[in-house]
């Protein structure tokens, strides 16, 4: 697959081998996310190790937006851990009841 950012040069991503696209929490070292130096990091799953999507994102909804793009483009699922970590998705917004 060939991917042109909107930031950066563009690269090639090898789907040989690919199960899942998945989306890690990069938390440096604070498990608690109290400060905002880690991001969210795309990758493809592959039985042999994890293949990056570019850079971090500093924004989560920019890194769901790009897997839900690779997933598509690919015809690829989310992996189970990611897919259930975003299952809720625009559910709860400022209007929502209890919030």
């Amino acid at each position: 697959m060939y991917v042109e950012p909107s930031h950066g040069s563009p690269f090639r991503l090898p789907l040989a081998g690919v199960r899942a696209v998945r989306i890690v929490p990069l938390t440096a070292g604070d498990h608690h996310m109290q400060q905002a130096r880690g991001g969210w990091q795309v990758a493809l799953q592959r039985a042999d190790g994890d293949v990056l999507v570019g850079s971090a994102l500093r924004d989560w909804r920019l890194a769901h937006v790009l897997a839900k793009q690779l997933c598509e483009t690919a015809d690829l699922p989310l992996d189970e851990l990611t897919a259930k970590m975003f299952s809720r998705v625009g559910e709860f917004g400022p209007n929502s009841p209890g919030m």
